[in-house]
């Protein structure tokens, strides 16, 4: 007979189901560590080889079991003193409580990747301000108009608005709020650059640029693009802004150094909100702002199965980690963008239900039926709860705003009854449900 094969997405599976089968000493917790072509070893933090040899013997021959997927069975379970520096290891920040969705499963992960580590990377943000992150799985969906309609619609109720482009790979935030005469020396990859040879704070006020888009409001609009004004080497500084660096003895992830970065602008900049136009797609620079930057982060897009389908990828991977699950789910707002003219009632409730659905299999507490639910604390919304993560707030398809220029503002050709009608629900709705404006 045949063996079955073990694939990737098998692996982790027959991976808890060999831990379940074996009986560990009192204060040994295995460690599962994926290396980046998804073989699996275990590590045992407590004691050695020689202790442990019959629990080492018989996880060794298990892991066999997942043939191509197993790791060097030379070293298929490992212990403190097969590391240089075992605390690397087995006191890594990145191991994870992981748990298989819709189940109790659980196990301590060690998932080695070349990206989306971001993603699964707890993250307590703690902000004086509000962070609005604007993030859609792709582009065309007017994430940077809405992002520029807001900053614009605060600005003129008094507010100081930051503007920050993190969509790095395909920046264009300052081209649609600056004018070439506009842009200053340095953009958000300088920093990145500069920081890694201790040159941050030089650039750190020369990043910053006043749009022309406030001048005639009673706030500001201020903006730190992704590149500065004479910029002949963006690529070869992209290519190295996501690394990691020394820092005070450690190593610094990149989603570090991007909430340093965010402090240091929000410190030098004193703002009343800030907007962050995200990376499109599932992108760890995305996974930086939303996970680790955001107090709330606005999920565009349109009703498609791309759309749901991209969504519910990312709130199940969510799944597999409890703790940034329930951190994240609290920050999240649908938004439903490029809401059509016609059957709107229709497509309003299809929406809808696609969206409530999405966030009940994946982000919502399960309801029990016969569940007392008078007592009982739980993270679920009705369908029909405007004030839900899943509950969309709508920005209406309008021709005249799909090439916009936003000077056309200043100049009166964009009047307020045509910002009011496509994208006056985005607007109220962001101020009530995320600044606690009531008026």
């Amino acid at each position: 007979m045949t063996k079955k094969a073990v694939h990737f997405n098998t692996a982790l599976r027959a991976t808890a189901d060999l831990l379940a089968k074996e009986t560990f000493p009192k204060g040994v917790v295995p460690l599962v560590i994926r290396d980046m072509l998804g073989r699996i070893r275990i590590g045992l933090e407590h004691g050695s080889k020689e202790k442990h040899q019959a629990l080492s013997t018989r996880l060794t021959e298990s892991i066999k079991k997942l043939a191509a997927f197993a790791g060097d069975t030379e070293k298929a379970v490992l212990f403190p003193d097969d590391f240089f520096d075992p605390d690397s290891v087995f006191k890594n920040p990145d191991i994870l409580d992981f748990y298989f969705p819709g189940s109790d499963t659980s196990f301590r992960l060690l998932d080695r990747q070349i990206i989306g580590q971001d993603w699964l990377r707890p993250q307590d943000t703690v902000s004086l301000v509000p962070r609005l992150v604007f993030f859609g799985l792709k582009g065309g969906v007017g994430r940077s108009t809405a992002l520029t309609m807001l900053a614009y619609d605060l600005a003129r109720a008094g507010k100081r608005v930051l503007l920050i482009d993190f969509d790095l790979e395909s920046p264009g935030l300052s081209g649609l709020l600056l004018p070439p005469d506009r842009l200053v020396d340095f953009g958000v990859v300088d920093w990145f650059i500069e920081d890694a040879v201790g040159q941050g704070q030089m650039v750190l006020d020369r990043m910053i640029t006043v749009s022309p888009l406030s001048e005639h409001t009673q706030g500001e609009i201020r903006v730190a693009a992704a590149m500065g004004m004479t910029e002949d080497f963006y690529l070869s500084k992209l290519s190295r802004v996501y690394a990691e660096i020394p820092r005070q003895g450690k190593v610094e992830y990149f989603s570090q150094r991007t909430r340093r970065l965010l402090e240091a602008l929000e410190k030098q900049e004193k703002p009343d909100v800030v907007l962050i136009d995200s990376r499109a797609g599932l992108h760890d620079l995305a996974a930086v702002s939303i996970v680790g930057l955001a107090t709330d982060a606005l999920l565009f897009g349109a009703d498609s199965a791309q759309t749901w389908q991209g969504y519910r990828l990312l709130f199940s991977h969510w799944q597999t980690c409890p703790a940034v699950l329930r951190a994240v789910r609290e920050r999240l707002i649908m938004i439903e963008a490029l809401f059509p003219d016609l059957d709107q009632a229709a497509r309003a409730e299809r929406f809808l239900e696609n969206a409530h659905a999405l966030f009940s299999d994946t982000i919502y507490d399960r309801i029990e039926p016969g569940e007392d639910m008078e007592n009982v604390e739980t993270f679920n919304f009705p369908i029909n709860d405007d004030s839900a993560p899943h509950y969309p707030l709508r920005i209406k398809w309008n021709s005249r705003f799909q090439e916009f220029d936003p000077l056309l503002l200043t100049q009166g050709i964009m009047t307020d009854a045509d910002i009011a009608a496509t994208f006056g629900g985005f607007l109220e709705g962001i101020k009530r449900r995320v600044l606690g404006d009531e008026s």
